[in-house]
C-alpha cells in the first residue's frame, strides 16, 4: 500500500507537530528499560560483544566504555546480584553518555512501558520495514484534529461578535486552531524540529 504524496507529506508534518509537545526529555525513549540503546546493551552483554552498542555513543567515548562494559563482563560472573548492579551501572553510564552526547540531560533509567505509543510505532516501522500503516494512522490523526479545531473555530467565530463572552470563546479556539496548524507548516518548511529523544 503506497498513499500518495500530499498524504505523506502530511503524515510527517502531523508526526512533527503531534509530537511537539511531547518532545521533551520527559519522553525521550532512549533511557528507558525496554528503548533501543538498553535493548542492545542487554544483547551486547549476553554476548560479550561491545560493537552494536558503540554506534549509540560519539567516538571520543568508545574507549572508556569499552573499559566499563569489560569491567561489568567481570563482575557478572560473580553472581546473579552482581550480574544485576553491573548492568544497571553500565546501562546508566552508557545512557548518560548518549544523553550527553544529544545535549539533553541524564535524569536516570526509565521503567519499561513508559514509551509514548508513537515513538513505539516508529521503531516498530522501523523493524518491519514498512511505514505505511503508521503514516495513515498519523493522517487520520492530523486530519481528525485539524477538522476538529477547525470546526469549533468556525462555529465559535460565528457568534463571536454577539457578546464578549462569546468573542473571547472564539479567540481562545482560534489561538488553538491558528498554532496547531502554525506549528505542522513550520515542520514541512523546516522551521522547527521535534526532535529530543
Amino acid at each position: 500500500m503506497t498513499l500518495p504524496l500530499r498524504k505523506h507529506l502530511l503524515a510527517i508534518a502531523a508526526t512533527s507537530a503531534l509530537a511537539l509537545p511531547l518532545a521533551t526529555p520527559a519522553f525521550a525513549h532512549c533511557d528507558a528499560m525496554d528503548g533501543p540503546v538498553i535493548s542492545e546493551a542487554r544483547l551486547a552483554l549476553e554476548s560479550g560483544d561491545i560493537t552494536p552498542v558503540l554506534k549509540w555513543v560519539p567516538a571520543d567515548d568508545e574507549a572508556a566504555l569499552a573499559s566499563m562494559f569489560d569491567k561489568t563482563l567481570e563482575v557478572r560472573a560473580l553472581g546473579d546480584n552482581a550480574r544485576e548492579l553491573a548492568d544497571q551501572q553500565f546501562f546508566a553510564r552508557l545512557v548518560a553518555i548518549h544523553r550527553a552526547h544529544e545535549g539533553a540531560p541524564f535524569t536516570g533509567i526509565k521503567p519499561a512501558g513508559d514509551i509514548d505509543p508513537a515513538v513505539q510505532l516508529a521503531d516498530r516501522a522501523l523493524e518491519e520495514g514498512e511505514i505505511d500503516a503508521f503514516l495513515a494512522r498519523i493522517v487520520e490523526k492530523f486530519e481528525q484534529e485539524a477538522r476538529s479545531a477547525f470546526e469549533t473555530t468556525l462555529a465559535a467565530r460565528q457568534q463571536a461578535g454577539n457578546d464578549p463572552e462569546l468573542g473571547r470563546e472564539f479567540v481562545d479556539h482560534y489561538v488553538h486552531y491558528v498554532h496547531y496548524l502554525e506549528d505542522v507548516h513550520n515542520v514541512i518548511a523546516g522551521n522547527a524540529s521535534a526532535h529530543d529523544h
